[in-house]
């Protein structure tokens, strides 16, 4: 498990690999039913394009959710329209919410106060009957690093045209895909 602080909130991040849902939106309810002012939301692990995604989107959907800006009523939706780089709900929950076809996720919690991450991960795993593994959160296959690209929409000549000599193609397109969540701060 991954934990940040950011700003009043600390930043709970965790991959799980071979899960099985039957029912995704009652393991969520259920979720954050159990660790009540958590706000928890699960991503699909082969959208995530490295902790670094999931930290920046978290930042922005914290400043968001505070200020002005606020796009949601919940932090956690705040927080999947900043990871998905998506202005409606309904999109951002096509492109990263889970479904019973999700076999790798990210667990992503904001809380005010600092919880045992042992025991969330433990329970979260329970749960989601997967096993705690945050390799899931990293562009680590070609086959993740294609199925990125189209999720997010990303060309040859956007991602060769945006690397910097000498960066990895894995690198420039985790800055892509953490630049579309860039641009929803930047139509506030």
């Amino acid at each position: 498990m991954i934990t940040e602080k950011i700003g009043f909130y600390f930043l709970f991040v965790q991959g799980f690999r071979g899960a099985r849902l039957i029912d995704s939106e009652r393991v969520l309810r259920d979720l954050r039913g159990s660790f009540g002012g958590v706000d928890l939301q699960l991503l699909r692990g082969d959208r995530v394009a490295g902790i670094e995604h999931i930290i920046f989107a978290a930042r922005n959907a914290v400043d968001s959710f505070r200020g002005k800006a606020r796009r949601a009523k919940h932090l956690s939706m705040e927080l999947l329209l900043f990871a998905s780089g998506e202005h409606q709900i309904v999109e951002a929950i096509k492109l990263m919410g889970v479904d019973t076809s999700s076999m790798e996720l990210v667990l992503v919690g904001l809380s005010e106060t600092e919880l045992d991450s042992n025991l969330l991960s433990g329970e979260v795993a329970k749960v989601v009957q997967g096993v705690p593994d945050d390799t899931v959160l990293e562009i680590g296959t070609l086959a993740k690093a294609r199925a990125l690209r189209k999720a997010y929409n990303i060309s040859d000549g956007e991602l060769n045209s945006s690397r910097m000599p000498g960066e990895a193609e894995n690198s420039a397109l985790k800055r892509l895909i953490i630049e579309r969540s860039a641009l929803l701060v930047l139509e506030n």
